[in-house]
């Protein structure tokens, strides 16, 4: 039998097999669950699982409000399981600059001048104390250049208005401002710097505002998960005390073991320290054993992530797998009866094909083209919706807040899912064909004319 014969018995059948309705809905299902929830389940579990990953999430600070952390309670912190690290922190924590200039060789960039003085520019300043690291995707890391640079977002947001977190943010490619100076000063005309006393945590000593330059050598890949924003900038820990101490050395502040900033500056017990834990599971079991030994601890992580995420990547993953499994379950009970019930209705046209001549392989291959021709559309308009879903949610969520880029599906994981859905297509009919040629092989040519 030649192809276009063995096409036309296949979609006149198909066009008179009522059944063929319920196989392509139970198909498109199928590949709308596999491609369009499962390519969001993995965008989201990735972005938790970066943010659980990164060392801000799982770092938490400890301060001598209790009871100084001297060198016996650093040793018993070190000592809870769970916990990599104990380090002083040093520099700068969340210190907001306004931002007063973005130039280069060339001098100032007009266009940048131009939106800082419309909206006003602020950055948030961090230094990374001790053995902290923050990758870059370009550029340079603070470990290749230390002293007055930084690194930004890849998606850099350096103003002061509110658009960031209402949506349609023309953000600026960090990757493009490498290279360029950032010149900023302390906002509120201090720099503000926090110190532990006798029994009081947190003191807060104002000094003089300065400026400072800072050169953008390389670009991080913010995570959007986390509470950390787009005006987000980092420092070396070098960098932030020299900051630091350029501003003490213009305040004319005294101090010296007998007062409390000298104790402070010169007690090492009086400090604050970062503590890092192995994994973000384990930060409630370090925090509990904190408290247990009398230590003053913060209650979350140097990086938040919002609850309602986690709520939302667990809501995902499980309607991922169950929705998955209940589609694939449904369109082999589908195609199944379809074949079974095609071979029982048809009893009699197969003996007739038979009885003129038509041999089995040809008719299996008339059947099987029929339930193929059926999966490939409903394929196709499942990936079509799904393709076109997802492109509007990438588009809407790509230039919207910047915590919204956890939606963001990446095209070659939808890629990936849309392959799986396309080989279910194929390889679940050809099973449920192969499962009946036994029955096929069984019809006569005597029962055209006994059709019941």
């Amino acid at each position: 039998m030649k192809i276009k014969n063995v096409r036309f018995l296949a979609n006149a059948n198909i066009k008179g097999n009522k059944k063929s309705s319920s196989v392509l809905i139970s198909m498109v299902i199928l590949v709308i669950c596999l491609t369009l929830i499962s390519s969001f389940s993995l965008a989201i579990t990735n972005g938790v699982n970066e943010y659980k990953s990164d060392s801000s999430a799982r770092t938490f600070t400890i301060s001598p409000y209790y009871r100084p952390l001297d060198e016996e309670a650093i040793n018993e912190v070190l000592e809870i399981e769970h916990v990599e690290s104990v380090e002083m922190l040093q520099g700068m924590r969340e210190e907001m600059f306004d931002v007063l200039t973005i130039s280069d060789k060339n001098g100032t960039d007009e266009e940048l001048q131009k939106q800082i003085d419309e909206k006003g520019g602020t950055v948030e300043a961090w230094s990374l104390n001790g053995s902290r690291k923050k990758s870059v995707v370009a550029g340079k890391t603070l470990d290749e250049s230390p002293e007055f640079s930084c690194i930004v977002p890849d998606r850099f947001y350096p103003f002061d208005d509110e658009y960031e977190f209402a949506g349609d943010v023309d953000y600026l490619d960090g990757e493009s401002l490498i290279g360029k100076t950032l010149t900023v000063k302390p906002t509120f005309d201090h720099y503000e710097t926090f110190y532990n006393t006798d029994g009081v945590l947190h003191e807060i000593l104002y000094l003089p505002a300065l400026e400072y330059k800072l050169k953008i050598v390389g670009v991080y890949r913010e995570i959007p998960t986390s509470d950390g924003y787009p005006n987000s900038v980092f420092v070396s820990e070098e960098t932030g005390r020299l900051i630091e101490q350029m501003a003490f050395d213009a305040s004319g502040v005294e101090y010296s073991p007998d007062n409390d900033i000298g104790k402070w500056l010169y007690d090492s017990s009086m400090r604050d320290y970062y503590v890092l834990v192995d994994d973000y599971d384990n930060l409630d079991y370090v925090m509990n054993k904190l408290t247990e030994l009398n230590i003053f601890h913060d209650f979350d992580s140097e990086y938040h992530m919002k609850p309602a995420i986690f709520t939302i990547s667990a809501i995902f993953s499980a309607a991922s797998i169950f929705l998955t499994i209940a589609a694939v379950i449904l369109s082999i009970i589908n195609i199944m009866q379809s074949s079974v019930n095609s071979l029982l209705d048809r009893k009699g046209e197969i003996g007739l094909l038979k009885s003129i001549g038509y041999k089995d392989k040809q008719i299996f291959f008339t059947l099987y083209y029929e339930q193929i021709a059926v999966t490939l559309r409903a394929f196709l308009i499942g990936a079509g919706i799904s393709a076109i879903i997802t492109a509007v949610v990438n588009f809407i969520n790509t230039y919207r807040s910047y915590d919204s880029r956890i939606y963001v599906v990446n095209w070659f994981d939808f890629l990936i899912f849309l392959a799986i859905s396309l080989a279910i297509a194929i390889i679940v009919p050809t099973i449920c064909q192969v499962i009946t040629l036994k029955k096929l092989n069984k019809i006569q040519p005597k029962d055209a004319m006994n059709e019941t």
